[in-house]
């Protein structure tokens, strides 16, 4: 039998190592998969319903305490941008503070994403970053900000993933939605209703998500799935 040298033992410890990270990395990528629902949740379809979560979270923050996320804030942001939860959980306030456009390096694909904000929800926007002496809040706080606090310096945090999922899953449970919830589901109401408002044209779809083809687009809005149901639907009994 061989007897492994040192050359060989280190070499074993550094593939062990190396298998070790790389399990460590996949179970985080599936704990993230789960979060957002990128693949398994659905958008809202239903108007009623999104302003069913949008009155919940209107009520949630009459009574929020001082330093907790806005709920409204969340949904409004999430609603109305479009933006993947990464890159919403770090907006600043100059980010979004009575902005016509936003513009970010999208944290996911490094691509710029440029974003078109309503008048009417930049000033809704504004309306809920100024604090209770109705002052703007420091630029360069979080949109979103965290009770947490930096056990380095004391810093507010942004919100985490895991902190906006449990916000969505709270509001879909009182509002009797009864699909699938992650963090895309704001994401895919978002894209969802720009399909509907430009008559279903999916290439305007595609570009504002930064999606690689139209067929990429046809999954994210479930329209695959869609056409699939119907076929079934229509066709001939056999009851």
């Amino acid at each position: 039998m061989r007897k492994y040298g040192n050359n060989d033992s280190g070499f074993m410890a550094a593939a062990a190592e190396e298998e070790k990270a790389r399990a460590a990395e996949e179970r985080k990528r599936e704990h993230a998969a789960k979060l957002t629902g990128a693949h398994t949740t659905k958008p809202i379809e239903d108007r009623a319903m999104v302003n069913k979560w949008i009155a919940i979270a209107k009520e949630h923050d009459r009574y929020r305490k001082r330093g907790g996320v806005s709920w409204y804030m969340l949904l409004l942001l999430g609603f109305s941008t479009g933006l993947r939860i990464g890159d919403l959980c770090t907006l600043r306030v100059k980010d979004v503070w009575d902005r016509e456009r936003i513009c970010i390096i999208a944290e996911k694909t490094g691509k710029m994403t440029d974003i078109y904000v309503r008048e009417d929800t930049r000033r809704a926007i504004m309306a809920g970053l100024r604090d209770k002496n109705n002052q703007k809040p420091d630029d360069d706080s979080w949109a979103l900000s965290s009770r947490q606090r930096s056990r380095a310096d004391g810093a507010e945090k942004p919100i985490s993933r895991q902190r906006c999922y449990a916000i969505m899953k709270e509001i879909a449970d009182k509002a009797g939605f009864d699909e699938h919830v992650g963090c895309h589901t704001m994401r895919k109401t978002f894209a969802w209703n720009l399909y509907e408002s430009t008559g279903r044209n999916l290439a305007i779809v595609q570009k504002q998500l930064n999606h690689s083809s139209q067929e990429a687009t046809i999954h994210y809005l479930g329209l695959d799935q869609k056409v699939m149901d119907n076929a079934i639907k229509n066709m001939p009994s056999f009851v």
